[in-house]
């Protein structure tokens, strides 16, 4: 292995083990001889690579950014529907999520306190207004009911997902791809026309079906995003 080989490696070692850290514990609560003994490294080695905490958060960060580019980018269907598109892209975001450390922190950082908020802007804003898109989209293309209020639907659908996504910074559970397709399992009779609702599939893609569950008696019983989803489709009717 070559010198800048070796480089390269040394990098992206002490990359993961600072999403690690950030990840478990925050911004504030890492420290650099932290981050240099869990990838393994001497700290001069760590300053060669990074000057500061704060150049690593940032490199972080921007790989974050980058892998969220990428999973937009892979949701995305040569003529697939609005609808499609939104179930892919929880399901990207899920699975991403569980995987890669580093994108996880990259979302942490943006609600860690004392970081600059220009630097680390939320991402849930931004991810409304996607929502909000794509549902308006699907206005456009007919798939949801006429009586489906935009503004409502947009601030339902975001707020479930944002919440899977934070209730999963203490339980991976919530990422499981059956939570995703439960939520949509319930969020799209409510929506769409019940003759349009087969033609989105909810699972994800090449995954196999989910073991059939009895029915909960109980709405507490219920995951508390497919809960919401079933009480706005109570309200619509």
């Amino acid at each position: 292995m070559s010198r800048q080989e070796r480089a390269s490696r040394t990098r992206q070692q002490i990359i993961q083990a600072a999403a690690g850290a950030f990840d478990l514990e925050g911004f504030a609560l890492t420290g650099l001889s932290e981050i240099a003994q869990l990838c393994g490294v001497s700290k001069g080695a760590l300053y060669f690579h990074f000057g500061s905490k704060e150049q690593l958060a940032d490199t972080v960060m921007a790989e974050s950014r980058e892998a969220l580019r990428e999973i937009l980018r892979a949701a995305r269907r040569p003529g697939g529907s609005a609808l499609q598109y939104l179930v892919d892209l929880c399901h990207g975001l899920a699975d991403r999520l569980e995987r890669d450390v580093v994108f996880r922190a990259g979302l942490r950082l943006t609600d860690e306190p004392g970081l600059d908020k220009d630097r680390y802007p939320s991402p849930y804003p931004a991810w409304e207004r996607l929502v909000g898109r794509q549902l308006a989209r699907a206005v456009a293309e007919q798939e949801l009911q006429p009586r489906i209020e935009l503004a409502e639907a947009t601030t339902l659908l975001a707020s479930a997902t944002v919440g899977i996504e934070m209730l999963s910074r203490r339980d991976k559970g919530w990422l499981s791809p059956h939570v995703t397709t439960g939520l949509w399992n319930a969020v799209l009779p409510a929506l769409m026309p019940v003759e349009r609702v087969g033609a989105v599939r909810t699972a994800r893609e090449g995954a196999a079906p989910a073991p059939a569950a009895p029915a909960p008696h109980h709405w507490e019983e219920l995951p508390e995003a497919v809960a919401l989803a079933k009480v706005a489709r109570y309200q619509a009717t």
